[in-house]
């Protein structure tokens, strides 16, 4: 094997040993305790009534080492036994039937909770591994075992992707959608020919059932094929009838992998209610033909699966547009930022990561422009379109940074870092291409331009000078990043003032997802703590993991005393009286602001005794 294989094999171990023992005693967080029972309910009782939100392949995934255990399923849950109602006002919403099953399999039907999140998270640690497997071999491809190195490296100890690489939720299984179908729709773009068409025709049907922002790639792969064609002259036509109408048999292709997967999910899952839940989810919809739409599409015996999909779909849609209240940089509120995603990956980027970015970028910027050089005025058109067709890889990666930053500054969702999750890989692997081309000291530096000792031990003293300066820099992330171990959700960069200082800036998923209340259990039985006040933003109810002690609610806005125990995501996001928006000096907690915490769970529960 390669020294280089062994290095990449060094490094995926870590990536999933540091994934594994985080997790393992993580409580399940506010969508974990969602998304891993409905993959449950779907393998077993093949019906998708719950949360059709997102696609099913990840909650399925994650489901499958649970048909290894002895489960009880709740089949008289209200989240799951719901009687048909066509009137929209005696109805509960589909979230709350959703949380309901969720809390009702995990806490209340006998089963062990834990082990259950613990084997549902393994699978997607699998996926964050492959996606890493798939960083290392298309920059290896594409440019140079040290590219494949450095990129991997990036991915490998970055904590934003450690942080959820290790939960049942969908944003690293879309990261790798997004990647992976671009490497086989990279493939196919080369050499157009039979089975490359069917691989990533396959491939992207898969990728489409990972989470509905990968429907992105739809117009951006399509908007890429159209550039192409464009800038290729003489072969368009060619172009046009092989790649615009491959494109098509790939979405053909894709969508009956979609229909089939679909029709599984729907099979016990009768017409009737289908039908009747789709009216009713929908039935708030700003655009009523498509609502229409999609409540007939769901009534059709052979096309309700993709009536399914499709209200998964505009469930999303409705959703980005409406916005999610939480707490970012001082106020708390519905409406979306548009600096809110460039700021929590400033702070929860490393720091190291950002400046490597910043000049990969500068590096860049001075090739075009050193390309382009005088000729700037009179020919950069002809210029840009040779770039573009000369560098397909790079261009593709650039375009779908682009156009998913652009769809995610422009969406009221602000809950997470995690929702840019799918350009990391895109960006560490062209971050690592400009890095590791600086090293080598550009493509002029090359040995066989050199002779004499003196020349040619200058060029390696070069590149060996570059090499620890970048080393330095990976070795301050590799510190970083396993002094937070096991709070890889808690992490927050330099910049941010480390994580104990994240919750001033930005909280829920980005900090404080409920991951951390089987940690506050074990801290109260160790300090034999009797009796303990909470408020706490969680998936998992109190009382199934805190035995020893007993559990009050209070008015938060009422000064309390004794033991406290309040989730960061509260503490900076709670206003008086739930008046929404608020800012800072209105929050519930403001009295809370003079106490200074005993300890810190995770870094996201803040523990006081006051006197």
């Amino acid at each position: 094997m390669k020294f280089v294989n062994i290095i990449a094999f060094l490094l995926l171990t870590s990536f999933a040993t540091l994934a594994l023992t985080s997790m393992w005693n993580d409580s399940a967080n506010y969508d974990e305790r969602i998304h891993l029972p409905a993959g449950y309910a779907y393998l077993t009782q093949k019906d998708m009534r719950l949360n059709p939100e997102h696609p099913p392949l990840v909650k399925d995934l994650a489901a499958l080492p649970l048909l290894l255990l002895e489960i009880n399923f709740p089949y008289r849950s209200g989240g799951w036994d719901t009687a048909l109602i066509a009137n929209p006002s005696l109805r509960i919403p589909a979230w709350q039937t959703d949380v309901q099953f969720g809390n009702d399999l995990l806490y209340y039907s006998g089963n062990d909770a834990q082990k259950m999140m613990r084997y549902g998270r393994i699978p997607i640690i699998l996926i964050g591994v492959l996606l890493g497997f798939y960083i290392w071999r298309f920059t290896k491809e594409l440019w140079s075992d040290l590219t494949g190195i450095i990129a991997l490296t990036f991915y490998s100890f970055s904590p934003i992707v450690l942080a959820h690489t290790r939960l049942v939720t969908t944003d690293v299984a879309a990261a790798a959608a997004f990647f992976i179908s671009f490497y086989y729709f990279y493939h196919w773009f080369k050499a157009p020919t039979k089975r490359n068409l069917w691989v990533f025709g396959i491939i992207f049907g898969l990728a489409l059932l990972t989470k509905f922002s990968t429907f992105l790639l739809i117009p951006i792969f399509g908007t890429a094929i159209l550039i192409w064609t464009l800038v290729n002259g003489g072969k368009r036509w060619f172009w046009i009838v092989k790649y615009i109408g491959g494109f098509i048999a790939v979405l053909i292709i894709a969508y009956t992998v979609i229909w089939l997967v679909y029709t599984y999910h729907v099979w016990n899952y009768s017409a009737e209610k289908q039908a009747i839940d789709t009216a009713f989810i929908l039935s708030t919809f700003g655009f009523k033909p498509l609502a229409n739409f999609n409540i007939w599409l769901s009534s059709q015996p052979i096309l309700r699966a993709f009536g399914h999909y499709l209200l998964g779909l505009l469930m999303v849609i409705q959703r980005s547009s409406g916005g999610n209240t939480t707490y970012y940089l001082g106020e708390i509120s519905a409406a979306g930022s548009r600096s809110y995603f460039p700021v929590v990956y400033l702070i929860k980027e490393p720091l190291p990561y950002i400046l490597l970015a910043l000049f990969a970028l500068f590096l860049a910027f001075k090739k075009l422009f050193g390309h382009l050089g005088g000729r700037l005025k009179k020919y950069w058109f002809s210029d840009f379109t040779a770039l573009l067709k000369n560098n397909p890889a790079e261009s593709g990666m650039l375009f779908i940074i682009f156009i998913y930053w652009l769809s995610s500054l422009t969406s009221n969702l602000n809950i997470g870092v995690r929702h840019i999750i799918p350009t990391l890989p895109f960006i560490y692997a062209l971050t690592a291409r400009q890095i590791s081309f600086w090293i080598k000291g550009g493509a002029t530096e090359r040995i066989s331009n050199y002779s004499g000792f003196w020349q040619i031990f200058k060029l390696y003293w070069n590149r060996v000078k570059r090499g620890i300066i970048v080393l330095f820099l990976l070795v301050w992330t590799f510190f970083s990043v396993i002094f937070i171990w096991p709070s890889f959700l808690a992490y927050f960069n330099e910049v941010a003032g480390g994580p104990n200082n994240g919750y001033k800036f930005v909280v829920d998923s980005n900090l404080d997802w409920g991951q951390d209340i089987l940690r506050l259990s074990n801290f109260i039985e160790k300090n034999n703590i009797k009796e303990v006040k909470m408020d706490y933003f969680s998936g998992a109810p109190a009382e199934y993991y805190i035995k020893t002690a007993k559990i009050e609610s209070y008015n938060r806005e009422i000064p309390q005393r004794g033991w406290l125990a309040v989730s960061a995501t509260i503490y900076s996001g709670a206003c008086k009286g739930d008046k929404i928006p608020c800012s800072y000096s209105e929050r519930a907690y403001t009295w809370l602001d003079q106490y200074k915490p005993v300890t810190k769970i995770g870094y996201s529960i803040f523990v006081y005794k006051i006197e």
